[in-house]
Formats: structure tokens, C-alpha cells, sequence
């Protein structure tokens, strides 16, 4: 999967006048804007459960990030998110998917996965996917039609099959 692609909406939607999506390939400079995205994010669920601290967060997103995997979302000109998938070959993974605060709610998670599925289905493979146990993603992406495969006291797996 690529992203290199700008798409304004997903196939399937009805047509909006919603700016487009543009997936931009990440730098190694954008690091710290990254970390910081994923500590505004997730630090209320990884303090719920127990794991979070400032270094633990910033050392476990350094040691998978991938700026050749990695794409930040610009809608409208602005910085909304990130998202990193890697290609396995018999799937897909998305492995990080944060969205600016100000951006939850508005629809556009939505509109990046159905993005996202678009690509998969176009290359015929599944995407699998991680969630935190009690997030609110969970709920998110089950509307999406994931399939929970496997739960642990932290983490859910999930699997889409276009």
C-alpha cells in the first residue's frame, strides 16, 4: 500500500465538499511531532492502564518508527494526524493511526480507513490491526467491520477481510 494517492472520500460515500486527504511521506525530522501526537492521544488509556510514562512513550514509538512506512495527514493544509501501514505480503497492518484531538469525532478516521480498505481490497488482502483493551476504538473499528481474533489484558487483535 502506497497512500501516495490524494482522495477526497472513500468508495462507497456519497460525494461531500470535504477537503481532501493528502498523505504526505514522513522524514526522520518529524519524530518529536509524532511522539508528541501519540503521548496527546493515547496518554489517558496507556495511564489507565498502567503503562504509561513520558520516556516509555517516546521509546516505544521511536523503535517502530518507519519514515518509509509512516504518512502524515494533511487535511486542508493543516497537520491532522499520522498513520503507518506495512505490507506483509498475505496482509496489511496498520500499526499507528492518530488523528489530532481536535480531529476525533469529525469523521475523518472514517474517511482515512475507508481509504485505507479501499487499498486493500484493490490488492485483495486483509488488514489486521491493534487496539488498547477499553479503548474507544475498539468501538470505531468494529463499526468498520473488524473481527476480534485475539485479546490479552492489553491489547485486542483485529482482522478485516475485503
Amino acid at each position: 500500500m502506497t497512500l501516495e494517492t490524494v482522495r477526497s472520500k472513500p468508495a462507497g460515500l456519497p460525494s461531500t465538499d470535504l477537503p481532501p486527504i493528502v498523505f504526505i511521506p514522513a522524514g526522520a525530522e518529524d519524530i518529536d511531532r509524532l511522539v508528541d501526537l501519540k503521548v496527546a492521544v493515547m496518554r489517558g488509556e496507556l495511564e489507565r492502564l498502567g503503562r504509561y510514562t513520558p520516556e516509555r512513550a517516546r521509546e516505544k514509538f521511536v523503535a517502530r518508527f518507519s519514515p518509509e512506512r509512516t504518512r502524515l495527514i494533511d487535511l486542508d493544509g493543516r497537520f491532522a494526524g499520522c498513520v503507518t501501514v506495512t505490507d506483509h505480503g498475505a496482509h496489511v497492518e496498520i500499526e499507528h493511526l492518530y488523528l489530532t484531538p481536535a480531529c476525533h469525532g469529525s469523521g475523518l478516521g472514517s474517511r482515512i480507513m475507508g481509504v485505507l480498505m479501499d487499498e486493500a481490497r484493490a490488492l485483495g488482502k486483509p488488514i489486521r490491526l491493534t487496539v488498547l483493551n477499553g479503548s474507544p476504538a475498539n468501538r470505531f473499528y468494529q463499526r468498520l467491520g473488524f473481527v476480534e481474533t485475539e485479546r490479552d489484558p492489553i491489547d485486542i487483535q483485529y482482522f478485516w477481510t475485503p
